[in-house]
């Protein structure tokens, strides 16, 4: 993707100049404990600094909640927008908004990636009104399923739906999440790309210790 956007941008738009960094900005609800956390933490670390210029945005956690920040990530500076969290309370979501859209201004991003449904929609909003070229959102599972009354499901997928229109490129951690949710009408099959988490592995033992432990 990164070598699309730098030949000639999507949709016929500008690209990358020549030494220029590739400028992300990646959105995130909250780093609370859990794999969107580690996930985005991973990125800021491991994409070349000489190639990415990347910046994390997020909000605070819930009461009670730990911050995968302080815990496993104090490398990993964060831009805080106060109203970006995960309770929905309209004001707030559009003073989000608002706010994402200036920081955009400044740091004019060549790709917005948003993970986590808040930050995916309200992100993904931002990015369309700030112009930013190219949009991906990551989905580390979704919320198809136990998760609302029926009427409340309707009202996700039909987010979902619409904010999928706005992407460029959309992430599903497997093929089952992608599954459901082409399945569910949010985005199409070819939109899709499946990474799997990573797992950093030890050593593996050698066949004596295997057998014994087995």
């Amino acid at each position: 993707m990164s070598e699309r956007i730098a030949k000639r941008g999507p949709h016929g738009r500008a690209g990358i100049g020549t030494g220029e960094r590739i400028r992300v900005m990646r959105i995130i609800a909250r780093m609370n404990v859990g794999g969107p956390a580690l996930q985005a933490s991973v990125l800021m670390r491991g994409l070349d600094q000489e190639l990415f210029d990347q910046r994390l945005y997020t909000g605070t956690v819930e009461p009670g909640e730990a911050d995968y920040l302080d815990l496993r990530a104090r490398d990993v500076a964060p831009h805080r927008v106060a109203t970006l969290g995960r309770s929905i309370r309209p004001t707030d979501d559009a003073r989000a908004v608002a706010s994402l859209v200036a920081e955009m201004r400044r740091f004019r991003p060549h790709i917005v990636h948003t993970h986590t449904a808040k930050a995916g929609l309200l992100g993904r909003t931002a990015a369309v009104l700030a112009r930013v070229p190219t949009r991906v959102h990551t989905y580390h599972g979704h919320l198809l399923y136990g998760y609302f009354s029926p009427a409340k499901t309707k009202m996700v997928v039909h987010s979902e739906r619409m904010s999928a229109r706005l992407c460029d490129r959309l992430i599903a951690v497997g093929t089952r999440v992608r599954d459901e949710l082409v399945a569910a009408g949010i985005g199409r099959a070819e939109q899709y790309a499946v990474v799997p988490p990573g797992t950093e592995l030890g050593p593996p033992p050698d066949r004596a210790s295997a057998r014994l432990a087995l």
